[in-house]
C-alpha cells in the first residue's frame, strides 16, 4: 500500500514548505548578520550614510537570493508552488505581524522622503523626554534615537510618518527657556539687567557669538521656515535672537522669571544652561539680590517687658 504524502496549495509538500520556511528565515538572520558586521568593518572609515546603505544592500542580496535558491530547491522552481507559499506565509504575516508591515513601509518612505537622516536632533512624538535626540541608526523597522542623557531610544519607523517631529538640525537653532527665582522684593529691573546681560557676555549664546557662527546664523534666514519666524520684524536678523526675560509666576515670596535664549550648540545644552546660571546667581549675590528683605513699611514685631 502505498503511503500518502501531506500536500498543501499547489502540490507542494508538507515537508518542502517546512524546509523552504526555515530556510527563508536562516536567510533573513544572514543577511541581519551581514548587515552588521559590514557597519562595523566601514564606521569610520566612510561616512555613516554611506556604510549604512552599503550594509543594507549586502543585506537585501543575501534574503532575496536566499529565497529565491531555497525556492528553487526545495519548491522545485514551480511559480504556482512558490506564489502559493508565499501566499500561505504572506496570510500568517499579516494576521500576527501588522505592526512590522507597517513599519517596514514607513522605512521604505522615510527612506524617499527623508523627514529624518542620521546625525540629526530630533524629537518624535515627545522622545526622548530628555529633549532632542540624536539620529544613530534607521534601519528597516525603527529609528535608534540617543538623547542627551546618553540613553537609546528605539522608535518605531510608523511613529515618524504618523506622529510630529521636531527636526532642529535642519533649523539649526535651540531655543532654551531658564528658569530663575528672586525674592519678591528683589529689584526686577536689575535683575532684569543682570540676567540679560549674562546672556549677551556667554560665547555661546546668540546673537554675541563669534563671527562665523553669526554668520551662519544670518545665513538661516535664507530658509523659508526660519524666514517665516521673522516676518514680523521691519529688517529680519539677528535681534530675532535676542534673549529675553519674563515673569512667569509669584508663588509665597519668590518671582519665577523665565530667561528665553538661543544657541545653535545642542549637545552642549546643558553645560551652557549650568554656566550662565552659575553666572547669573554670582552676580546677583555681590548685589544682595537673592536675600528675602523685610517691606519698608512693615511693623517691626512687639517686645514683651
Amino acid at each position: 500500500m502505498q503511503e500518502s504524502v501531506p500536500v498543501l496549495i499547489g502540490g507542494v509538500s508538507l515537508d518542502a514548505f517546512l524546509a523552504f520556511l526555515f530556510t527563508f528565515i536562516g536567510f533573513l538572520f544572514l543577511g541581519n548578520l551581514a548587515y552588521l558586521l559590514l557597519r562595523r568593518a566601514l564606521d569610520g572609515h566612510v561616512s555613516r550614510g554611506t556604510a549604512k546603505w552599503t550594509a543594507a544592500i549586502l543585506q537585501y542580496g543575501i534574503t532575496i537570493g536566499g529565497i529565491y535558491a531555497s525556492a528553487r530547491h526545495f519548491l522545485a522552481f514551480d511559480l504556482t508552488a512558490f506564489v502559493a507559499s508565499l501566499g500561505i506565509l504572506g496570510i500568517v504575516v499579516a494576521f500576527s505581524s501588522r505592526q512590522i508591515i507597517q513599519n517596514a513601509i514607513a522605512g521604505i518612505l522615510i527612506t524617499i522622503n527623508r523627514p529624518v537622516q542620521l546625525e540629526e536632533w530630533v524629537i518624535v512624538s515627545g522622545r526622548p523626554e530628555t529633549g532632542p535626540g540624536k539620529v544613530q541608526d534607521i534601519s528597516f523597522t525603527t529609528t535608534t534615537l540617543r538623547g542627551l542623557d546618553g540613553g537609546l531610544v528605539l522608535t518605531p519607523n510608523s511613529s515618524i510618518i504618523t506622529s510630529k517631529v521636531i527636526n532642529y538640525s535642519r533649523a539649526g537653532l535651540l531655543e532654551v527657556s531658564i528658569p530663575l527665582a528672586v525674592p519678591v522684593t528683589a529689584d526686577l529691573a536689575r535683575v532684569q539687567e543682570i540676567a540679560l546681560r549674562a546672556a549677551h557676555d556667554h560665547p555661546r549664546i546668540l546673537p554675541h557669538v563669534e563671527p562665523a557662527e553669526r554668520s551662519a546664523v544670518q545665513n538661516l534666514f535664507d530658509l523659508p521656515y526660519i524666514g517665516r519666524l521673522s516676518s514680523d520684524l521691519p529688517r529680519p536678523g539677528l535681534a530675532l535672537f535676542e534673549p529675553k526675560m519674563q515673569v512667569s509666576s509669584i508663588k509665597e515670596d519668590w518671582v519665577r522669571l523665565t530667561v528665553r535664549v538661543w544657541i545653535r550648540e545642542i549637545p552642549g545644552k546643558d553645560q551652557i544652561v549650568s554656566e550662565y546660571l552659575d553666572t547669573v546667581i554670582e552676580r546677583l549675590k555681590a548685589e544682595d539680590l537673592l536675600a528675602e528683605k523685610k517691606w519698608e513699611d512693615e511693623p517691626a514685631p512687639e517686645t514683651q517687658a
